[in-house]
């Protein structure tokens, strides 16, 4: 499957930029002035509609980022924990007083009884205490399983005074995968949980927060047959409301590996690139910052785009920016890039096809390697 995936990017970056370098013109070479004379441009593999080259500015920006949602389902709000109910595997803690004149022969004989006693809740839903018998508990709250067992000792002791409560939860838990420190299980309890306290008590920034290995835009969130994406990195700088997601038992909480999360920046760049990104976005500036900015002898700075395979809504988008001045480069760094983005800096003058595709090939067959390695080691 690694291979298949591998072949497609190659296939759609390189059908990606030759269709910008191409598209209107007919031949084995273009010039980069030829891209000035259309508005969009066909990429089957992409969407079957012409998809429009739409200009970096404020405005832009500005749409842009009130066009973001939250994206948070309302149904996870909208839960509201439970009273904890004993379930298989619970180890109950069963205390009782009373008058003891009536237990047993042996207790009139002046032998010492033990009114305290561990239960361990068996497959099938019950526990067997002295003079009360086999009890159904499973299913059952722990003041329900007091009154019960008030009840059934009633007819041995007089007035009997019974406390319970659960030594050890064993019967529901919620999973924790991924690229968490700290992978595994974690009980549910009497006391609710909520999403921000599971995420901070396994740790996704690594030993000491130097190596986070996680992908916190994109939490999976899996409850009751759904998985829902969750950009908790997002959330956790600009709102309070993940601190009201309790969790339940059988939800699963997901990290995945950031090693993907990427921007490329191919084309007339100083120092072509892929970047890692730890957050949602970085802006263009600090992305062509980190490949040493443009080529300053065959790069032309107003022939920037981005390809964009799928935004928020799962459409292609398509952008240009020109930097090839200071106001330029303050816009670029108010337009944010998204992971998977694909930055191209176009050539000044003319260029050839061999150019081109000497271009392109090394840094897709440099992904395929990549995600090769990536799915081996997993």
């Amino acid at each position: 499957m690694g291979k298949k995936y591998s072949r497609s990017f190659k296939t759609l970056v390189i059908t990606v930029l030759i269709s910008f370098l191409v598209s209107c013109s007919i031949g084995t070479s273009f010039r980069a002035s030829d891209i000035k004379s259309f508005k969009g441009t066909i990429i089957p593999e992409l969407s079957d509609k012409p998809i429009l080259i739409e200009k970096v500015s404020m405005d832009l920006i500005k749409n842009e980022k009130n066009r973001i949602p939250l994206n948070l389902p309302l149904n996870l709000l909208n839960y509201s924990p439970e009273s904890y109910k004993v379930g298989l595997g619970d180890v109950l803690f069963i205390y009782v007083y009373g008058e003891t004149e009536r237990l047993s022969a042996a207790l009139a004989r002046g032998a010492a009884i033990n009114p305290i006693f561990e239960k361990i809740v068996r497959d099938d839903g019950t526990i067997f205490y002295p003079n009360a018998g086999i009890l159904e508990v499973a299913g059952k709250t722990v003041e329900e399983v007091r009154l019960l067992l008030t009840e059934s000792l009633s007819g041995v002791l007089n007035n009997p005074q019974v406390d319970v409560s659960i030594a050890e939860f064993k019967s529901k838990k919620i999973i924790v995968s991924g690229s968490f420190a700290n992978v595994g299980s974690v009980p549910v309890t009497t006391v609710p949980v909520t999403l921000t306290e599971v995420i901070a008590n396994a740790n996704p920034f690594g030993e000491n927060g130097q190596k986070p290995l996680g992908d916190l835009t994109s939490v999976k969130f899996s409850r009751d047959g759904f998985t829902y994406n969750i950009d908790y990195e997002y959330l956790s700088r600009n709102s309070q409301i993940q601190n009201y997601i309790y969790l339940k038992a059988g939800d699963v909480i997901h990290l995945p590996d950031n090693s993907l999360s990427q921007v490329h920046v191919i084309g007339e760049a100083t120092n072509p690139i892929s970047i890692n990104i730890s957050r949602k976005n970085i802006p263009l500036s600090v992305a062509l910052a980190k490949a040493k900015g443009l080529n300053q002898a065959t790069s032309k700075g107003k022939e920037v785009y981005i390809l964009r395979p799928k935004d928020f809504q799962g459409k292609p988008r398509i952008f240009k920016s020109d930097i090839s001045s200071p106001t330029g480069y303050l816009v670029a760094g108010e337009f944010n890039l998204q992971a998977e983005d694909i930055v191209f800096i176009g050539t000044a003058g003319v260029t050839s096809w061999s150019r081109f595709i000497n271009q392109v090939l090394p840094f897709t067959d440099f992904i395929n390697s990549a995600e090769e390695t990536d799915l081996i080691t997993n």
